[in-house]
């Protein structure tokens, strides 16, 4: 008997193996696939590492989350070199994050059957299934095939390596209780904030195991109740508590935000009510042409009386509380479910992020799986045997559908066409075709794309900032006023987007290194106060201090000294940042003004962030700067 369990555990451990090999062949022709979305915005910096400095400095300024996730920068810093070389050594590493996760889980999955009484070779069987039908799944691929969702995998891989230290030390109750709670405490402080600081949705890790403990795992009875009830309330309860406290207070959205996001807290929560049943249909059927990037267009639920959205939240209360219920008497089916809403409480409730993202699911939907291998292969033998015929078929047809789905990532090219065709009214997708089209096709192509797209959706009419950005690139001596005009008028109804801001600034960059009939830089200045007339983006303080940048940046272009410092001093009021350190301190210093510029420097050391990474950085650039204004005196002291 010992001989067999040991045999079908080697065997478990091949089939996974294979399936990890099977992964990887899946996954490669993504290889080729090229940066997207937000790579460029969060890892362009990696341009500039080239010396120890640098790169700390890149590792330390993260701006994605309010940690800074330095352990996903560290990683990306680490692959510097390849930066000009494109995205394949990036995806490289993503893919074998991925496949170590896959790895991870299967032995957290075997330690967790193990301590619900599950003999060996069983456990390892539906571990080893459970992962295999996890890695292979198609929902999860934009999670490794988007560079910068390494922060969401490796904030995973640092999750299950805290899950599977904890339940290695619950495993040691029985021996050494004491050492074991001392272990299981160890594991949760440690892997949460390793996890965190890749990504904060690793704070989720005491969430995930307050959900087994609640279901398939018992009460230990080597430890009192009042021991386990106080550890359980300080590790478990407490940080559950407190994200809830937290997700409490970002329920009431501001003016601004409600104008950005076209939806308030409530009709968040109600529309990911029906998001999320969605990703679990996508995750059952996997259809590759159903999957992607480009999902911002997703219809907003705008009251519970939408016949859709009332089922789907009505299912999700029944389910919930039936969850709770039901916990000990049906641990599998409240694991699933637990563990779903679980992994989601972050980003698909209230917080004002965007709608929809497949990469959210990466660690949401471990427990739905583990679950349904569970009761396939552990309940009868009817169902183990409907389970032998149904899993090869899910894999063979998730590694199908992977592979198609990889391919097409890989053609970046082909890609752009058919996320514009499958998602015509994306803005995102459509400005992706757009690029490839002016790089393969011409500008006159890549245009006209942007002037239908903009015709049938005239919310999103800011693009024509690109057109006007490119004509003046490739037909500087043509009068351009006309669609300037056109332009401006459209500019007060446009959606709020943070791209409407970096278009103008790119347009003043080129306006200002060259001639551009009937664009100037006065022509930037009436766009941008068009825009910044447009109720959506009226009140927003980020837009605001980024509108007083820009106009502090074509003041200075104008050679106009006062204006720039009053619309420095106007963004400066919207909060610092190492920009607007270094615009304020050579705008001063280069106009002589030293002893204003070492005032301001002081006032900023004063400033700064709570963060003490991001403190540690913004030091740093203040002593670079207060160098720069120091040698720039004594040059004008020796300069007769």
């Amino acid at each position: 008997m010992k001989n067999l369990t040991l045999a079908s555990r080697r065997l478990s451990l091949l089939g996974l193996v294979f399936v990890l090999l099977l992964t990887w062949f899946c996954y490669r022709p993504a290889l080729s696939g090229a940066f997207l979305l937000d790579d460029l915005s969060n890892l362009g910096g990696l341009a500039r590492v080239d010396d120890s400095r640098s790169f700390v400095n890149f590792v330390l300024s993260g701006r994605a989350g309010p940690l800074g996730r330095p352990m996903a920068l560290w990683s990306f810093a680490m692959q510097a070199d390849h930066w000009e070389q494109g995205a394949h050594a990036f995806l490289r590493v993503n893919i074998l994050i991925h496949m170590i996760n896959a790895a991870l889980l299967a032995w957290c999955l075997y330690a967790l059957a193990l301590l619900h009484s599950v003999e060996k070779r069983r456990a390892a069987f539906v571990a080893a299934t459970a992962a295999s039908i996890w890695v292979l799944m198609p929902l999860l691929a934009p999670a490794t095939l988007l560079v910068v969702q390494r922060m969401t995998t490796l904030s995973a891989l640092f999750v299950l390596l805290g899950l599977a230290a904890y339940l290695i030390a619950r495993s040691r109750l029985p021996v050494k209780p004491g050492m074991a709670l001392i272990g299981m405490s160890a594991s949760l402080v440690v892997a949460t904030a390793l996890a965190a600081f890749a990504k904060e949705t690793g704070v989720l890790l005491p969430v995930f195991v307050l959900v087994l403990e609640a279901t398939v795992l018992d009460r230990p009875k080597e430890v009192t109740n009042r021991l386990w009830r106080v550890w359980r309330a300080t590790f478990l309860l407490l940080p559950t508590m407190a994200i809830i406290a937290y997700l409490s207070t970002r329920v009431s959205y501001p003016d601004w935000l409600i104008a950005r996001r076209d939806f308030n807290g409530w009709e968040r929560l109600l529309t990911e009510a029906r998001i999320l049943w969605l990703y679990l249909f996508k995750a059952l059927v996997g259809l590759p042409g159903q999957l992607g990037v480009f999902h911002n267009d997703y219809p907003i639920s705008r009251t519970l009386f939408q016949p859709l959205t009332f089922l789907a939240c009505g299912a999700w209360v029944g389910t919930f509380v039936a969850a709770l219920v039901w916990r000990r008497r049906y641990p599998l089916f409240a694991l699933a479910v637990l563990w779903y809403v679980a992994g989601h409480v972050l980003e698909s409730t209230v917080l004002s992020l965007e709608l929809y993202f497949e990469h959210r699911n990466y660690l949401p939907l471990v427990g739905p799986v583990f679950a349904l291998c569970s009761i396939l292969f552990l309940r009868s033998d009817q169902l183990r045997r409907a389970g032998m015929m149904i899993v090869p078929v899910v894999l063979f047809v998730n590694a199908w559908f992977l592979f198609s789905f990889a391919s097409l990532w890989g053609e970046p090219s082909v890609a752009s066409r058919y996320w514009a065709i499958t998602n015509p009214t994306s803005v995102r997708a459509v400005s992706n075709l757009a690029m490839y089209q002016q790089a393969e096709e011409g500008y006159a192509q890549a245009l006209n794309t942007i002037d239908r797209f903009t015709l049938e959706n005239p919310r999103f009419a800011y693009l024509k900032i690109v057109e006007v950005n490119i004509l003046c690139r490739i037909a500087p001596d043509q009068d351009h006023g006309q669609l300037v005009a056109d332009t401006e008028k459209l500019l007060a109804q446009v959606d709020f987007s943070y791209n409407a801001g970096d278009m103008l600034s790119q347009l003043s960059d080129t306006v200002a290194s060259g001639e551009c009939q009937g664009v100037t830089l006065e022509t930037v200045v009436r766009l941008a106060d068009q825009l910044r007339g447009n109720w959506r983006y009226a009140d927003d303080p980020v837009y605001i201090q980024f509108h007083h940048k820009l106009m502090a940046g074509i003041a200075r272009r104008s050679g106009d000294y006062a204006a720039t410092l009053d619309k420095l001093e106007k963004a400066i009021a919207f909060g610092l940042s190492s920009e607007l350190n270094t615009m304020m301190a050579t705008t001063l210093s280069g106009a002589g003004n030293f002893d204003a510029a070492y005032e301001f420097l002081d006032s900023a050391e004063a400033r700064k962030p709570w963060n003490p990474l991001r403190a540690l950085v913004w030091q740093w650039n203040l002593d670079e700067l207060r160098n720069y204004v120091e040698e720039l005196e004594k040059y004008s002291s020796e300069v007769p």
